[in-house]
């Protein structure tokens, strides 16, 4: 009887160490079938660059000419973006995005004296999918749609612009559409993310996010 007792442990403890550890290691195990966890949200800022920066969408050049300093303008600072994103389950996160733009303008006769400058502040919303995810790298696509506001500014402490009769002087609005072709983030709490794109939010962004 005590042998049959021991032989039943026997095996019983067989299968927990050596079956079942099997099992779990499979390419099938419970928590494989049922898929990745809905509910997992999460809250992401992200803070980047944008290179060449949205001008050349603006003044539909689309990024195949150069700039003509005096119409087109030339980039003062470079375009910051600063993105909110959020998640609730494994293939897509909303987005929101904010970016901000200081450009010059030249004279025409005098292209190293600048007349005035623009602010252009755009806002966007839109959606990212993510169709490839390891554990510390993920791959996606995106777009955003939205506008944009460009507010004439004068230089500096100047009272007025140094030639005012050759300064457009009026304010616009414009709508603004970004397909992101592909983006990718890395890292887990803080990282980096780089995207190539094609709109009127510039051609390459790249920063750094911090996901809550």
């Amino acid at each position: 009887m005590r042998l049959k007792l021991l032989s039943a442990a026997a095996l019983a403890l067989l299968a927990q160490t050596g079956w079942a550890q099997k099992y779990k290691s499979g390419s099938v195990s419970m928590y494989n079938a049922k898929g990745q966890k809905y509910g997992n949200s999460y809250h992401k800022l992200q803070l980047g660059v944008v290179l060449p920066g949205s001008l050349p969408a603006k003044n539909n050049s689309w990024y195949t000419r150069k700039s003509d300093k005096v119409v087109d303008g030339n980039a003062a600072l470079i375009p910051l973006s600063l993105r909110y994103a959020w998640s609730s389950n494994p293939n897509t996160e909303f987005v929101v995005q904010g970016d901000y733009e200081r450009t010059a303008y030249y004279d025409e006769v005098n292209q190293s004296a600048i007349t005035h400058f623009r602010n252009f502040y755009t806002l966007c919303v839109g959606m990212n999918y993510k169709w490839w995810q390891q554990k510390n790298l993920t791959l996606y696509s995106g777009l955003l749609l939205g506008g944009g506001y460009g507010k004439y500014t004068i230089k500096g402490t100047d009272q007025s612009p140094t030639y005012p009769e050759d300064v457009d002087k009026t304010n616009c609005f414009y709508p603004s559409a970004q397909l992101t072709a592909i983006g990718a983030t890395w890292g887990r709490t803080f990282g980096g993310f780089a995207e190539l794109a094609f709109g009127s939010k510039g051609v390459f962004t790249a920063g750094i996010y911090w996901k809550i």
